[in-house]
């Protein structure tokens, strides 16, 4: 890999070698983007507007139009068009971000996301919050790639997506909308109006409706959406400026689904994997998918398991107030940034593969950023403060029929930090930045988690294979627990079911109740969690850019990042500690030709450590539990290329590639039977669980890390042809590939995801100068469901989410 950065870098001097022979830096004209060439996108990535080419920073931006011509409606459709990014839902309100195979699997709601998304300016603690909200009316999709350490909120070790809406326009009155129609009954339509109000002020307010049916037979994998935002600008004078917003989101439908791939069981010499026989496309709530449920033994109480007791749905809101005031001092320009979010968000669901999982939840977050961004002399400057309270109430259960975990949560945290960057023009092409931040995070969580286990047999080590013969697995024999949320509905329906004594009571700890036909044991946990702590962290930055042209960048920086440690609901495990990455980039943007070519290219090296990873695994005394741990080390090396090429007015080509190399370089993972389905070298710790089993400790370093294919490449062509003075046909076909990756931390066979293709074209007439544009689109032409999100079920099952089938419709533009 040392071979591989090493001609990224050299790539990079060649590249700038041919403007600095070709032209004299000091007296060679600005490339311009209106003689037909590449045009601009500009960003604010840097707290500051400027075109992304000047940008001395690793970042991906995607225009509005871009994204409806793309088809991005939602946040995990970023994947097509990032090459770097990975945006899975594994059901409920669980979105991972993966960027660089940096990211976490969320399982629970208070483990903080790696990959920071932003609304408007505004840093969210949660990323289903941002993610579950429509993607209408934007301005544009910026993508920073690694540690944002200095001018975004907290947390940012991977990087940061930040969601720009389009801003009211003062002095204008327009409107417009987008309706597409196409299989799965989909329906999508958006659009804004912008109203003048006098001479210095203006509203927009833009809404949209997106549905369509499920992609799998039991109707999961839909999508019903509905959003509205408005937003008011007032700019009385000419230092002075007040943009209020306000939005709201209800995201509805049955939700996130899967398919059994198969089955995993238990013996002597390992695990024997069954395949199910059934399509990607079946769904867990089928009459085929519950039959082959049905043929599995559930544990601990060795029954035959039932099918799903409900179906899936979804019932979300995401609603949110902010404003953005701004005012030109003698010293700067302060901005002020006020904003407060809320999340309602209930859903069943069954990840992964449990018979019903509920979660209700709601979430509020507050938060401030002030800044002051001016020059003096030399020197420009950014400094500013950051302050962030969030609460989090949850109540869950996650049905595993024979055993019922219930929790209730409330999670804080309160963050503030204070930062500066500082840019000091040595000349008029040579510059230097450094920043620092301060950063103090105090959580803290009162919980409980409460499991009940229905043992066949006695308490281990009297359960299967010693309790074979007690006759579990006869119909009637256990009970199955249905999707309660409180310990005393629970005991109650035991009772008036007859599965345990009419007597018995639902005490606050631990306790055991005999089945009444006596072939066995249930035992309830008793696990409350009240902690709390803080964390603090200085993250610092360092970098270089150098003018070699007009049209030409040299940059290089290093830069530190941390996300804090924090608590949960995990018995034996009640804290995880913060982790840090330091990433080095050297980088180079360029434009050729008139503003005909842009080539671009970024060589980097991570260094993560103390990585917070999310897996299943047995706590010491035998339970179940999904735990947040420190992963050790882990190196993250590679190099992208970035070219565009407008070598005729009307014709535009586009290649993104990225080669990824990541390697853990500690990784731990520890279990014990019959939760060791790992494909890593393992051996005994020493320590063992209540009923005698080893607890195994397995070495999975030199695997690569999550969602990091080695390979990636997007090739994009759009080509216009001209119809007469008044009208264009617009054809356009984008392609990606992505090499093998792996999806779970087991590292099985079936969670590496293998290499595709997957292609989308689109095909529109429309007038020349805008207006009015009707065409088709068609995304995976391939028509090839793969694997988003492997998981290896603790209850024994190899599931899946798969990503969308081939889908095509008709779309219709306007603006008036």
């Amino acid at each position: 890999m040392r071979k591989g950065l090493l001609e990224s870098v050299c790539l990079s001097a060649i590249v700038l070698a041919a403007p600095a022979m070709a032209q004299d830096s000091a007296t060679a004209p600005q490339a311009s983007t209106d003689n037909g060439g590449i045009g601009d996108i500009i960003v604010t990535a840097q707290r500051r507007s400027e075109s992304m080419q000047r940008a001395g920073i690793a970042i991906d931006a995607v225009g509005g139009d871009d994204l409806i011509q793309s088809g991005v409606t939602q946040a995990d459709a970023l994947n097509k068009v990032v090459p770097a990014l990975t945006v899975t839902n594994g059901g409920g309100s669980n979105t991972s971000i993966f960027l660089r195979g940096v990211g976490n699997v969320t399982n629970s709601s208070y483990n903080d996301p790696a990959v920071t998304p932003s609304y408007d300016g505004v840093v969210l603690g949660r990323a289903a919050g941002a993610f579950g909200a429509a993607f209408y009316d934007l301005a544009r999709v910026e993508v920073l790639k690694g540690p944002q350490g200095i001018l975004y909120g907290r947390n940012a070790t991977g990087g940061a997506v930040n969601i720009i809406p389009n801003r009211p326009q003062l002095g204008q009155n327009k409107g417009g909308f987008t309706l597409s129609a196409g299989n799965y009954d989909a329906v999508s339509v958006e659009g804004y109006a912008n109203l003048a109000i006098g001479e210095n002020a203006a509203l927009r307010v833009a809404g949209t409706r997106q549905y369509h049916d499920g992609y799998n037979k039991d109707g999961s994998d839909d999508l019903d959406r509905t959003g509205v935002r408005a937003q008011l600008l007032w700019e009385p004078t000419d230092t002075l400026s007040v943009r209020l917003g306000g939005d709201y989101t209800h995201v509805g439908g049955v939700g996130a689904g899967g398919s059994y791939i198969g089955s995993f069981t238990p013996g002597a010499s390992g695990f024997t994997f069954t395949a199910s026989g059934l399509g990607k496309s079946e769904g867990f709530n089928t009459d085929a998918a519950n039959a082959f449920r049905q043929t599995s033994l559930g544990a601990p109480g060795f029954g035959f398991l039932d099918a799903m007791n409900r179906q899936q749905m979804t019932d979300n809101t995401y609603w949110g107030a902010n404003a953005e005031i701004t005012l030109d001092t003698g010293i700067g320009t302060l901005t002020v940034l006020p904003a407060y979010r809320k999340a309602d968000a209930t859903s069943f669901f069954y990840g992964p593969a449990f018979n019903t999982a509920y979660t209700d939840e709601h979430d509020r977050q507050a938060s401030l950023e002030t800044r002051l961004a001016g020059k003096v002399g030399m020197f420009d400057y950014v400094v500013g403060g950051f302050y962030f309270n969030e609460k989090i109430q949850n109540t869950g259960e996650y049905n595993q029929e024979f055993v019922l975990p219930i929790q209730h949560y409330t999670h804080k945290t309160e963050s503030y930090a204070a930062f500066g960057q500082l840019t000091a023009h040595l000349t008029d092409a040579f510059r230097l930045i450094g920043g620092l931040r301060y950063t103090h995070d105090h959580k803290s969580i009162d919980g409980i988690i409460n499991n009940f286990i229905v043992y066949c047999g006695g308490l281990p080590p009297t359960t299967p294979p010693a309790s074979f013969a007690a006759g579990c697995a006869n119909p009637g024999a256990l009970p199955h627990f249905p999707n309660f949320t409180s310990t005393g509905d629970t005991v109650n329906w035991l009772i008036a079911n007859g599965f345990i004594d009419a007597s018995s009571t639902d005490e606050p700890n631990g306790q055991f109740y005999n089945l009444t036909n006596g072939v066995g044991i249930i035992q309830k946990t008793y696990y409350p969690v009240v902690e709390s702590g803080s964390y603090s962290r200085v993250t610092w930055k360092a970098g270089a850019e150098y003018d070699v042209a007009p049209d030409s960048l040299l940059y290089a920086t290093v830069e530190s990042g941390y996300r804090a440690g924090g608590f949960q609901l995990s018995e034996g495990n009640p804290s995880y500690k913060p982790e840090f990455i330091t990433a080095y980039t050297i980088g180079s943007k360029n434009r050729f030709f008139n503003n005909k070519i842009q080539l671009n290219v970024e060589a980097f090296y991570w260094k993560y450590k103390d990585q917070q990873i999310n897996y299943f695994t047995v706590s010491p005394d035998s339970v179940l539990i999904n735990t947040i741990d420190n992963a050790g080390k882990a190196d993250i090396k590679g190099f992208d290329v970035d070219f565009m090429a407008k070598p005729m007015h009307n014709t535009t080509l586009s290649a993104k590639v990225q080669y990824l190399d990541t390697e853990y370089k500690q990784l731990t993972l520890t279990t014990a039977s019959p939760r060791n389905n790992i494909n890593c070298p393992s051996s005994a710790t020493g320590d063992t669980l209540t009923d005698g089993t080893a607890i195994l400790a397995f070495d999975c370093s030199g695997r690569p890390l999550l969602y990091s294919p080695k390979w990636t490449v997007n090739l994009g062509l759009e080509q216009i042809v001209p119809l007469g003075d008044s009208y264009e046909l617009v054809a356009g076909v984008n392609t990606s590939w992505r090499s093998s990756q792996y999806g779970a931390f087991e590292y099985l066979d079936f969670e590496k995801i293998r290499s595709y293709w997957l292609t989308d074209a689109n095909l529109a007439l429309r007038l020349s100068d805008g207006g009015l544009s009707i065409g088709a689109f068609v995304q995976n032409i391939e028509n090839k469901r793969r694997i988003a999100t492997p998981q290896s079920s603790p209850i024994g099952f190899a599931v899946a989410r798969y990503t969308a089938p081939r889908t095509y419709g008709l779309r219709l533009s306007a603006e008036f």
